[in-house]
């Protein structure tokens, strides 16, 4: 999001001078015209930084500058004072008043330019820190601070304790996972749960966001599924319980997408239910790659869900692959967009990996085992992307039915 400038001065010629100046560097430009407009747009919207006209009428800007440091609101907004005064004297006044620094006119655009990005640079710090001060409300402090970072540790080793350390072993089944968080917790989740000695319950799913909030609506719908899943019902069911909990425990802003389904070995078959979830890929040697496209409505965003089911038969050498919102929504890297297909994912701006690539990279390797698959569909990520990093979770189940030898 563009940061915000309130440029204050009685000058219509130099508010527009300034504007002019800033808007082309990617900031949202706000003016007002005197010191009360200042005060007004700043404690109804605080911008991220004020260009401030020392010399107004009726209030000028040492006064505004005292009066906004008596606001919760504003006080921590830093201030360049810009006046035709250069004396030294105004100078260290301004900045005794509580100005962040200070320019002289007539000035040169590009030391406005370069004084407010060196101001930026260093009060981002304290923008997002004051949301943890308020937060923590006493408890800011360094010992606080290391036991929080202690709690998030403990939470990210709780979390990880509760996802599989690996995915189950059969005889004519190669499964394989992966998880990727890009915080200390994860929203993204995975679990196997075996039901019988020939159905395993299988579940893939994504919280809205990441962090701490995330992962606990993660771990709240991980453990109604475990509770659910040995119960008699069809997946679709147990979706539909899992919604009706989480839309009357929750705010309707957090919500969960998911497939959960039973892979059942002595029929061949998955079904499976879809909560407003990425559609899973199902390769088949004789019909190519198409969707699992049962679905439904998101998890816990609407009371009055409802979900059906469907079921895909697996022949030897059937691959389904299931996967997070974080992988095709992986961003190109600058030098990519220029060589890769028309038909991928994008928009006006932002070229994405999409799931026609994933379908791509799940063709290409048929042949290979289901953890070496997930192997090869990470290095087709970074190689598009340009990083092995990652801004969101992501989470990636592969299951292959074996190929039996007579």
């Amino acid at each position: 999001m563009p940061e915000t400038i309130l440029v204050v001065d009685d000058d219509p010629d130099i508010l527009e001078l300034l504007k002019m100046n800033l808007e082309p560097e990617g900031y949202t430009v706000r003016t007002a015209n005197d010191g009360d407009g200042a005060l007004q747009s700043a404690s109804t919207e605080p911008p991220d930084l004020i260009l401030l006209d020392v010399m107004m009428p009726h209030k000028n800007g040492l006064q505004v500058i005292a009066e906004l440091k008596n606001i919760d609101e504003t006080k921590s907004i830093p201030v360049i004072l810009v006046t035709a005064r250069g004396q030294a004297d105004d100078k260290v006044l301004g900045l005794e008043t509580g100005a962040d620094d200070y320019i002289t006119k007539p000035f040169d655009l590009r030391e406005v330019t370069a004084r407010v990005e060196a101001v930026l640079g260093r009060t981002r710090p304290i923008k997002y820190i004051n949301p943890l001060k308020r937060a923590m409300g006493e408890g800011f402090s360094e010992e606080g601070l290391q036991q929080l970072a202690g709690h998030l540790e403990a939470a990210a080793a709780i979390q990880k304790k509760l996802l599989p350390d690996q995915a189950p072993r059969f005889d004519e089944y190669d499964i394989a996972n992966l998880l990727q968080s890009s915080t200390s917790v994860s929203g993204d989740f995975y679990d196997f749960i075996l039901l019988n000695e020939t159905q395993v319950g299988i579940v893939l799913g994504d919280v809205k966001g990441n962090g701490i909030p995330a992962a606990l609506l993660m771990v709240m719908i991980r453990t109604a599924l475990r509770l659910l899943c040995h119960e008699e019902g069809t997946p679709a069911s147990i979706l539909k319980r899992i919604n009706d909990l989480v839309a009357q425990d929750t705010e309707a802003d957090l919500f969960a997408t998911m497939i959960y389904g039973i892979l059942d070995m002595k029929t061949s078959t998955f079904t499976y239910a879809n909560g407003g979830h990425c559609y899973p890929f199902h390769y088949n040697s004789r019909k190519g790659i198409d969707e699992l496209k049962t679905g439904g409505m998101l998890i816990g965003a609407f009371e009055e869900a409802t979900f059906t089911y469907g079921t895909c038969h697996l022949d030897p050498g059937d691959i389904i692959v299931f996967y997070t919102d974080g992988i095709t929504e992986t961003e190109a890297a600058e030098d990519t967009t220029s060589d890769v297909s028309t038909h991928w994912e994008q928009d006006a701006s932002v070229l994405f990996y999409g799931g026609d690539r994933l379908a791509a990279c799940l063709a290409e390797n048929t042949e290979l085992s289901a953890s070496a698959l997930s192997e090869a569909i990470l290095n087709d990520l970074a190689e598009f992307s340009g990083s092995t990093q990652t801004h969101d979770d992501r989470a990636l189940i592969v299951i292959k039915r074996l190929e039996v030898n007579s």
